[in-house]
């Protein structure tokens, strides 16, 4: 089968790229700097000529006010490869900023296998939830990050810091009837 997968350079695109092509489908790359824009439809005609099957990696251009919405709205909850960036959004030298937004965070090798799973199956014809095994506040994955990397900064909760201070409630925590990955945050620093 021909999968074109938009996004299929960056981290998540790329992996199903790969476990595409090692179960036998002919899964196609394409992204910017292929030169397909979903914004333009620049490449796009060219890049899902003889797709079997569609799937967008994408991900939002900017991370401002809008970006809640995006996630909120997305197939699977943040990725544990991304908490060190957040992490850097609102630190210096001694302390590190981060609210106490639960999250349900999940290894990005996880979602490339669903979304694989989904690209290469029968239509799902509706919309699969995947996400970590263990709901935690930001501040507390902030901590644990810290700690597993033998930083010793400080983690102070502070609400209004950086984007995800803008998610209240259990915005980004899986709904009931998500799957859920096997793969806690822990075991993952640890690998």
């Amino acid at each position: 089968m021909k999968i074109a997968v938009i996004g299929g350079t960056g981290l998540i695109g790329s992996r199903v790229v790969e476990i595409l092509n090692a179960r036998g489908h002919e899964a196609v790359p394409h992204s910017t700097s292929t030169g397909v824009d979903l914004l333009s439809g620049r490449g796009l005609p060219e890049a899902l000529a003889g797709a079997d099957v569609v799937v967008n990696l994408t991900k939002p251009r900017t991370f401002d006010d809008a970006s809640p919405a995006f996630f909120r709205k997305t197939r699977s909850t943040q990725f544990f490869e991304f908490i060190g960036t957040v992490l850097s959004w609102t630190s210096d030298e001694h302390t590190v900023r981060l609210p106490a937004t639960l999250m349900q965070p999940i290894a990005a090798d996880e979602v490339a296998r669903a979304v694989a799973d989904v690209s290469g199956g029968a239509p799902l014809r509706g919309t699969l939830d995947i996400a970590g095994p263990e709901v935690l506040a930001l501040d507390e994955l902030g901590r644990i990050t810290l700690a597993a990397r033998g930083d010793h900064r400080t983690v102070v909760t502070d609400d209004s810091a950086g984007m995800y201070a803008a998610a209240s409630g259990r915005a980004l925590v899986a709904k009931d009837g998500a799957v859920i990955a096997g793969t806690t945050y822990r075991e993952w620093l640890a690998r």
